[in-house]
């Protein structure tokens, strides 16, 4: 017989230890704001990418870019200047969300999966790590004006921003899901 394991009658066999399953870091209280280089949501996203972007010549952040990594990427408003760990603002990103005939983008999933309560945890380019909860979700009228999404006051928090509801065209979506969430320790 082989790989039967041979046990003397009235003994238990022998078990080998359960492998040492590696905790994550907890998340730390930066003594100072960091650049956001990497996103993971449990249940939702593994890590995933955080780019440093700029904005368009109308003032809006810039998303990842259309290219196969870049459906599966976040863009972070760099020109805003605020950023995990910062006194106060809203750290703004941004992921696509593409129609079903181009398949699924990170945006899709978001919408899909992420809920209120869920963490977010954001690491940075040194190690640091903040995470944080969502809070709120909301879709708005691609039209509507957002203050909040902008807000560069107001307590630390970050925001994810994807294009939701009928897709009018290539890039232009009828609504944005947006994702609010807060700090919070372990």
């Amino acid at each position: 017989m082989l790989g039967a394991t041979l046990v003397a009658p009235g003994t238990a066999p022998a078990v080998a230890p359960a492998p040492a399953v590696a905790q994550e870091p907890a998340c730390d209280s930066p003594e100072k704001a960091f650049r956001p280089a990497a996103l993971k949501i449990p249940g939702v996203v593994a890590r995933t990418r955080v780019l440093a972007r700029g904005r368009d010549r109308h003032g809006v952040p810039r998303p990842p870019p259309l290219t196969e990594r870049g459906k599966w990427r976040l863009a972070w408003d760099k020109a805003s200047r605020i950023r995990p760990g910062g006194p106060r603002g809203v750290v703004r990103l941004t992921a696509h969300t593409y129609p079903r005939s181009a398949g699924p983008a990170l945006g899709n999933r978001l919408l899909r999966r992420l809920n209120e309560g869920d963490r977010l945890v954001v690491s940075g380019p040194g190690g640091e790590r903040l995470c944080y909860q969502v809070v709120k979700r909301v879709r708005v009228r691609a039209e509507r004006k957002l203050r909040t999404y902008y807000s560069s006051t107001g307590r630390p928090r970050l925001a994810i921003l994807v294009c939701s509801g009928k897709r009018r065209g290539p890039g232009d979506w009828s609504h944005r899901t947006i994702w609010y969430a807060v700090p919070t320790s372990d």
